[in-house]
């Protein structure tokens, strides 16, 4: 069977109503591996009712392996489409083994205009970061956050001087 008539089949399954029809299809993606299908399964996770549905699309998200599929998140962590699921999508990208270095500035974002919940998630991200990342986006987020530290929320000021430290003393390249 063809790529694309492969990626239908799993898309209808996806939409089913048949929970277990959907568990199975959620278990033939995580085998097949295709990046493509990540904005069907971000979509599935922001609109399904069904909590072992759910649970089923965040592990597998947590267990992608490749890293073209980074862009996709950061496309849905962006989107007002996926505010309500923002926090976890960012804790995708701290729970998987994927390099989410270059998108340091969509975290910042998120961590000055999220609810605290969502910066938490942005600033464990940034934190939990394995790669070098550029010194400029260090010097422009380490700048961005400190001319925030007036006007943001009560609740971030001690993560944000903590972020800042953090971001200071990464290894940069």
């Amino acid at each position: 069977m063809d790529k694309l008539k492969q990626n239908k089949l799993i898309i209808n399954k996806l939409q089913s109503n048949d929970i277990e029809e959907v568990l199975f299809a959620l278990k033939e993606l995580r085998n097949t591996g295709n990046k493509n299908l990540i904005p069907v399964v971000i979509e599935l996770l922001s609109k399904h009712k069904n909590e072992r549905v759910k649970k089923s699309i965040t592990e597998l998200l947590y267990d992608l392996k490749y890293q073209a599929a980074a862009p996709y998140i950061v496309e849905a962590i962006k989107s007002d489409n996926y505010k309500e699921i923002r926090a976890q999508l960012l804790s995708v990208c701290w729970q998987s083994r994927l390099d989410f270095s270059e998108y340091i500035p969509v975290f910042i974002e998120q961590f000055i205009k999220g609810s605290f919940s969502v910066a938490f998630e942005a600033f464990t991200a940034i934190d939990s970061m394995d790669a070098k990342i550029e010194e400029n986006l260090a010097l422009e987020s380490i700048k961005k956050l400190k001319n925030e530290l007036s006007s943001i929320a009560e609740n971030k000021k001690e993560l944000l001087v903590e972020l800042v430290h953090i971001l200071e003393n990464k290894e940069t390249k």
